[in-house]
């Protein structure tokens, strides 16, 4: 049986106390602006994949593509409504719509100039 009065009991609370939530982590991406760049090649590696999702589905009518669309809109619909009921996913569902605002920009970048 473990003693409440145990030393090592408090200092384990206090190791996982430290860490930071996935939010706060995503926090200081937003916040600090030392960060951003690498902020910036997240979305834009993001955004191409989320492009390339798009054209596939659009353009060339991929079921697997569109099926696979439905799961990350889904997916996004999910994180969008835990975010309006809980504060620690509000930096989670930023980081998501900014992922579909680059996906939308790079497919109809690509659809206008003649790549896709």
């Amino acid at each position: 049986m473990s003693d409440p009065e145990d030393p090592k009991r408090d200092r384990r609370e206090d190791e996982d106390d430290g860490f930071p939530s996935l939010d706060e982590l995503l926090d200081s991406f937003f916040s600090e602006a030392s960060l951003w760049p690498v902020l910036i090649v997240a979305l834009g590696s993001g955004g191409a994949f989320g492009a390339a999702a798009l054209i596939l589905t659009i353009v060339d009518h991929n079921p697997f593509a569109a099926a696979a669309l439905l799961l990350i809109a889904g997916m996004t619909i999910d994180v969008a409504l835990r975010a309006r009921r809980q504060p620690g996913y509000w930096n989670i569902a930023k980081l998501v719509g900014l992922l579909w605002a680059s996906a939308l920009a790079f497919a109809t970048l690509a659809i206008w100039t003649g790549i896709a």
